[in-house]
């Protein structure tokens, strides 16, 4: 890095961190959760992994928490969690807690005792839970209780990859019984991802030289080594530009393309 000049020590950080762009996709999938939290309902947002589900998200907590932080400081209307591998009660109370700044210490009465009331006293709106289809069977029951408490009335979002949330949802009928809506961010066709390649070398790459990343023989490799999946294009875009840069070149090079792709496992 230090023989790098300072303009491309500067891309090269730049690159390290996950982009966020206003896309079409995004852009329906937020009214859809604004819609949701509006009504107060629960739904699910199920895809494959690496489809943008995660991010989606984040982006929708972000921006509905800014739009409303001027009504104080404890007003939080979204929570966004992300739950660990075999989820029970504690780990999940835990997660919440954590995410409105409250002690977590305690026997498991104690921590959902503190959750419902750390979630009226912070006016939560909607409660989004990601990689919900880690939560244990049991653990749901928790889930039915926060959505049911009748002093709370918040919006439930379950986020997972399609098959498996399915399969956990359809273990229990109380929660498929909640849980009818779904919204589904697909793989990207051809003519998206085409526009999304173009999308990403202009405004996340943004090298000195142009790549040509949307045409030949690179488009084929990246619709081979992404399935046409957003998360995937991202990693291995910024992980081959940043490659490139320190490899001296001024735009991503083909070869080192060639070599992330080889080179990465799904």
């Amino acid at each position: 890095m230090e023989d790098l000049s300072p303009e491309i020590q500067k891309k090269i950080k730049d690159l390290s961190r996950p982009p966020y762009l206003e896309l079409e996709r995004v852009k329906h999938c937020h009214a859809w959760l604004t819609e949701l939290l509006i009504s107060r309902m629960t739904g699910l947002l199920v895809g494959e992994s690496r489809c943008g589900k995660t991010v989606t998200c984040k982006a929708f907590t972000k921006q509905y928490n800014e739009l409303k932080k001027t009504q104080g400081q404890r007003f939080k209307p979204v929570v966004h969690i992300q739950i660990p591998k075999a989820c029970g009660s504690r780990d999940f109370f835990i997660k919440i807690l954590k995410a409105l700044n409250k002690p977590t210490n305690g026997t498991i009465s104690d921590l959902r005792e503190r959750t419902l009331d750390s979630l009226e006293i912070h006016q939560v709106e909607m409660l989004i839970i990601d990689e919900a289809n880690h939560l244990k069977y049991e653990t749901f029951s928790d889930v039915r209780h926060i959505y049911d408490e009748n002093g709370l009335g918040i919006a439930v979002l379950l986020v997972g990859t399609t098959s498996r949330l399915h399969a956990i949802v359809k273990r229990d009928e109380q929660v498929l019984n909640r849980f009818l809506e779904q919204y589904e961010l697909d793989r990207l066709d051809e003519s998206q991802f085409k526009q999304i390649v173009q999308i990403w070398e202009r405004d996340v790459l943004n090298l000195p030289v142009a790549s040509n990343l949307a045409t030949g023989e690179n488009l084929k490799l990246l619709k081979q080594g992404t399935q046409k999946l957003i998360g995937r294009l991202d990693m291995l875009l910024r992980k081959a530009a940043i490659r490139s840069l320190l490899r001296g070149h001024q735009n991503l090079d083909k070869d080192v393309l060639k070599e992330v792709i080889t080179a990465t496992k799904w």
